[in-house]
């Protein structure tokens, strides 16, 4: 499941706004949206919805968003090569030419499927109606010394319901190299986890993770972990996310766990985390 939704993850970004109904390029705009440590950051847009026959299905909409550091500085290009990595599985492009590339490999496998398999006598029509949006942005709130960046997916290419993911990536502020979840917690990973698992219970007003099993269901798809791409460095605290159907079903939707560094003294490395 989390390499299926890294794969729904390697699928849009930026503010080359394309927003037509025909699939023909419009324009491209770049605004600076923020400058976090004399790092600017340009947001670019991809938007595209296109019917593929005439008439209201089969159709698909395509809707990006991603912010991306502008600027030729180390710490700048050492951001962008990782974002890029991190959303579109390619490290050989520049932010606007992945998310171009990314886009329309999306968009002609999107129209290839819908031609393949529409059925115009099927009743449910709107399961014919693929959508895909993707916002990346810079995260306002991080500690001193830290730029985090959210990813968050939205998809949906027929069935009961759609796929949904949020992953981050945060990047020490002085170099734009990415902080890996070994550098932060160590060998205090499992330590960390059973937190993790035991903020969940009591968030959820259990006692036990058993107890929570059996009435939500939380854990009976597997246990919590910590990869480089689900936890969040807050102002006060760590934010740990696991999507539907990595812990629990879909039903019950995103689990959040937030941990205050206090809790976390002597877990996590003092070098990064300067509480």
């Amino acid at each position: 499941m989390r390499n299926r939704l890294f794969i729904f993850a390697t699928t849009l970004l930026l503010l080359s706004c394309w927003n037509n109904k025909t699939g023909k390029q419009q324009e491209t705009e770049e605004t600076e949206q923020e400058n976090l440590a004399n790092v600017q950051f340009t947001e670019s847009c991809y938007n595209k919805e296109k019917k593929i026959l005439n008439s209201e299905y089969p159709k698909y909409t395509v809707n990006i968003r991603m912010q991306y550091a502008q600027g030729e500085g180390n710490t700048q290009q050492n951001i962008n090569k990782q974002l890029v990595t991190f959303l579109f599985g390619t490290n050989i492009m520049p932010p606007k030419d992945a998310l171009n590339h990314f886009a329309d490999s999306l968009t002609n496998s999107f129209e290839k499927e819908l031609k393949e398999f529409y059925e115009p006598d099927n009743e449910y029509q709107e399961t014919y109606a693929y959508e895909y949006t993707q916002k990346d942005s810079v995260y306002e709130k991080s500690p001193e010394g830290v730029i985090a960046y959210v990813n968050r997916i939205e998809t949906y290419t027929g069935g009961a319901h759609g796929g949904a993911m949020e992953s981050y990536i945060n990047f020490h502020k002085d170099t734009g190299m990415m902080i890996t979840c070994d550098e932060l917690f160590g060998k205090n990973k499992d330590t960390v986890c059973k937190k993790i698992k035991d903020q969940i219970v009591k968030d959820n007003n259990c006692k036990t993770a058993a107890e929570l099993e059996e009435k939500r269901s939380i854990f009976s798809l597997g246990d919590v972990y910590i990869s480089d791409s689900n936890f969040l460095l807050q102002e006060d605290g760590i934010l740990f996310c696991f999507n539907p159907y990595e812990i629990a079903p879909w039903s019950e939707g995103f689990i959040f766990a937030i941990l205050p560094y206090k809790q976390l003294e002597g877990m996590i490395s003092t070098n990064i985390i300067k509480k």
